[in-house]
Parts: structure tokens; sequence; C-alpha cells
């Protein structure tokens, strides 16, 4: 896995190639002291096992942004120390780094997504409600849930695209979706290393003012350590757009992928997805069901059907609180019925309380519940409470 920071040069080196003399950067230093509360930390199904873990945490990142006429670029490196007296198998210093990436020029458009994660599986394994996801599309539909008590995970994403118009009611476009996972040796027989990679193609055309058709070709390979043949896949979707009002989107795709696995055959999986955006002054919605081919760490693909929800709503200048959801149920592709087979839900929900433009007190709780079916330890729930407070002496209050 590349080093956090050959990827924060590589980034800021590419970014900026176009823009080194510009004027138009905003830096904004985010710095949090908490602590944390979970009754099951590494949501074991054992209740006589379980880890009632609390500790503090510390947390800095930096949020720059770039933006010009033709330019917008993010960058948000981040760190993350916890400590945990009673539990210090459980302490960890985590890193991540997040960015995005565009170009618009007079008929094409450029850019790229990209996040990478060093912290343990423990928490990276767990598929956490993100409330700062904006697009639901843009949430991983990698395969999670192997919840284990120590080592570590890195995960690097990188999705750059390319979107070229053709006519006023016409474009095409293609987008790789690159990931590239490792983990510690202590994993070996439970969570393999592997890659996954997916190259989109695209072809859009608008039938009206207010509604777009389009056609997605896609073709996959996920590489695995533990597996000597690579997996391929293949699929074709048909899109659709629609723009309900200023605020307000709809994007929908129904389609299928066709995967080879070490030579079986399979029936081709249904894939697709619908997602709902709406934005409003104080309100900000993303919701989303999404059915996909998804890879992770058990060194073979699954087919998940999952349900991503994100609420966020300003009650006054000083409060907003959210809700977020994440729910997914996945199973071996063909139906098989297998260990890595599981049902999984977590509900999140969080209260900001802006004391002044500078301090900010956060506070959110998360009920987690994962069943691998009883045949395979059954299920487990958690309860985490965390509370923070926060300094950004650069940040006005928002959504």
């Amino acid at each position: 896995m590349p080093d956090l920071r050959v990827l924060c040069a590589a980034v800021f080196a590419f970014a900026s190639a176009n823009s080194a003399l510009a004027q138009d950067w905003r830096f904004e230093p985010i710095l949090k002291v908490g602590g944390e509360y979970d009754d099951n930390a590494t949501l074991d199904p054992r209740t006589d096992e379980e880890v009632d873990l609390s500790g503090i945490l510390l947390n800095a990142r930096a949020d720059i942004y770039y933006t010009s006429p033709t330019t917008t670029f993010f960058v948000q490196p981040e760190v993350k120390s916890s400590n945990y007296n009673d539990d210090s198998v459980f302490d960890s210093d985590d890193f991540f780094l997040r960015s995005n990436f565009r170009r618009r020029m007079k008929q094409s458009t450029v850019g790229f997504r990209m996040n990478f994660q060093d912290q343990p599986v423990r928490t990276g394994e767990r598929a956490d409600a993100d409330l700062e996801i904006e697009d639901p599309g843009e949430i991983p539909d990698d395969d999670t849930g192997r919840v284990l008590r120590s080592g570590s995970r890195q995960k690097l994403r990188v999705s750059p695209y390319w979107n070229y118009q053709l006519s006023n009611v016409s474009s095409i476009g293609a987008d790789l979706y690159y990931t590239s996972t490792g983990y510690d040796d202590v994993f070996a027989g439970l969570l393999t290393d592997y890659s996954d990679t997916r190259v989109n193609l695209n072809y859009r055309r608008g039938i009206s003012n207010v509604t777009t058709l389009g056609v997605l070709l896609t073709g996959r390979r996920y590489d695995s350590d533990d597996v000597p043949e690579d997996i391929d896949g293949y699929g074709l979707s048909a899109l659709i757009e629609h723009t309900l009002s200023e605020k307000t989107q709809v994007k929908a795709a129904i389609g299928f992928e066709d995967i080879d696995e070490s030579g079986f055959e399979t029936d081709p999986e249904v894939t697709g997805y619908v997602t709902l955006t709406r934005n409003l002054e104080t309100i900000r919605l993303g919701a989303q069901y999404r059915r996909s081919v998804s890879g992770g760490g058990a060194g073979s693909v699954s087919v998940r059907d999952a349900i991503n929800v994100n609420f966020l709503r300003r009650l006054n200048e000083r409060i907003s609180v959210g809700l977020g959801i994440r729910a997914y149920q996945s199973k071996d592709v063909g139906g098989a019925s297998s260990g890595e087979d599981r049902d999984y839900v977590q509900l999140r929900s969080s209260l900001v309380w802006y004391l002044t433009r500078s301090f900010v007190i956060e506070a959110d709780y998360r009920y987690t519940v994962e069943d691998r079916g009883d045949d395979f330890g059954g299920s487990a729930n958690s309860n985490q409470v965390n509370l923070w407070f926060v300094y950004q002496p650069k940040t006005i209050p928002k959504l």
C-alpha cells in the first residue's frame, strides 16, 4: 500500500499543476477532542466475549479548497488518535486522506475522487454512516462487516473520470473505479489483500430540459492474494436522470452483471440503483437503494442489496441535527449460502451545537446490528456514543 506522504504529494502536484499562481484557496483547520463509549466494540455475537470500550479521542484535520471558473479542488488530510486506558490493545493512530478534483474545458470535463484510510480493521470494516457525503453514489459498495479485535487495514480508492460533450444534448464518458486493500498478516485465513478494478463507459442524451437517458457498459476485475484466478465480470445498464425541481433530482439505473468466477458458470445478476437528492437552504437529503456486485476481503465477490440515507436539518443558526442509515444484505454470487452472507444495519443520529463561530459541540449515537446466521455465529449489536468538543476557527456553521 502507498505511503500517506506520497499520496499527499501526488494529489497536490497533480491538482495544482495548472493553478500554482492562483489565489483562490481556502484553508480550514479543525481540531477535536472527544470521548467514545461502545458496549460491543468488536460486534462479537457471544455476550460473554463482548468488549465494553471507552476512551479519549483526538482528531486533527484540514479542509483545503481551491476554486476558479474552470477548476475545483478539495483535499482533506486527517489524523485521529484513540486511547483506551483499560484496553490499550485497541489504541490506534489512524490516518485519512480524501480529495476531489475537477477541471472543465470547452467540451470536456476531467477529474478524480480519491480516498485513503489507514486504520484498525475493528473500525475500518464497519459500514459507518458518513453524514458528510452529499451524493449517495459516492458511498462505497465494497463488502464489509468482518469486525475483528486487532490488526490494521489500509484501503485506497481512486476514481478518475472523463466526460465529453458531443452536442447540446448528448455526451460520452468514462470512469475508472480502483480499490486496493491490504491487511496485517495476523488476519491470514480470515481476510486477504485484494484489488477491485471497474471501468465504466457511458452515453447520455437529454430528451427534455429535465430528463436524460443513457446506457452504461461496465467491466471489472477482482484480484485476491488467496485466490489463484482473477474474477472477471461485465455488465450493461440503462440510465435515467430526472430533475423534479431546482433542488431535487432523481437518478435510476437497471441492468445486469455477469461474473466469471474460477470457471463456474452463474446466471447474470440484476444490478441497479434509485437515488433521490434534495438540497434546500436548511435541509440536505440523500437516499438510495442500490444492488451491486461487490468485492471484499473474503477472496470473492458477493451480491449486495443496500439502503443508504443521509439527512441533515439545520434547526436554527446554532443547532443542526442529522440521521444516517446504512443497511445491506450480502450473499454469494449465484445465490449460494456461505459464511460470508450477512445482514447489516447501522442507524446514526447526530446533534451539532454551534456555541460560537469557532467552538462546536458534536454528539452522535450509532446503533449497529450484524447477523451472519445461526450457522456462522448469529447476530451481534452495538451501542456507540461519541461526544466531541471542536475548534474550527475559519469554518462557518453549515449543513
